[in-house]
């Protein structure tokens, strides 16, 4: 049987593995393509540009893999209620929002503002808190999760890429629930 994927989530996915194939085995300065917090104050413009680009490089296997493997669970059920426009444009959003909550939490703390930040993380955590609004439960069970992580220091992880991107999701999630039935 072949797993045919929706358009968006397709070029997203591929994108994502081809990015990390050329950045890990063509180079090894695939951490210069991601978001530095102290972009933000010094050097805007280089922050936009990295926020972007940060979405599409991933440390290593393991980081890749998780976010492509809840793109594809996640992806293909909400691409078919948002369409392929709001699909890309939410998932976008999503990941500049995380990279921007990341940010903001870096500079108030003074924590890893030098540290390039990379991961489609805070995109896809917008496609889960889309999730949530369609009452997927693993969605608030893995919110839930970012939390505990966060209070227990376990990793350099940046946790609140996810919640901004998850935060980012949910809100259009309901937002357009309640606008226009879409979701």
């Amino acid at each position: 049987m072949i797993l045919l994927l929706p358009i968006v989530t397709s070029i997203l996915v591929a994108s994502n593995v081809i990015i990390f194939i050329l950045t890990h085995y063509y180079t090894n300065d695939w951490y210069k393509l991601g978001s530095i917090p102290a972009y933000m104050v010094s050097d805007v413009y280089t922050f936009l540009i990295t926020a972007l680009t940060s979405m599409f490089v991933h440390a290593n296997i393991v980081h890749i893999a998780f976010n492509m493997i809840a793109l594809v669970a996640l992806g293909r059920i909400i691409e078919g209620y948002l369409g392929l426009y709001r699909y890309i444009v939410i998932y976008l959003l999503s990941g500049i929002t995380g990279v921007t909550m990341h940010t903001i939490y870096s500079i108030a703390t003074s924590s890893n503002i030098y540290t390039p930040m990379v991961g489609a993380s805070g995109a896809v955590s917008g496609i889960i808190g889309l999730a949530a609004v369609l009452g997927d439960r693993f969605a608030y069970a893995w919110l839930a999760l970012q939390f505990i992580f966060i209070v227990a220091g376990l990793s350099s992880i940046a946790y609140f890429a996810h919640i901004g991107g998850f935060v980012f999701g949910f809100v259009v999630g309901r937002l357009m629930y309640k606008r226009y039935d879409i979701i």
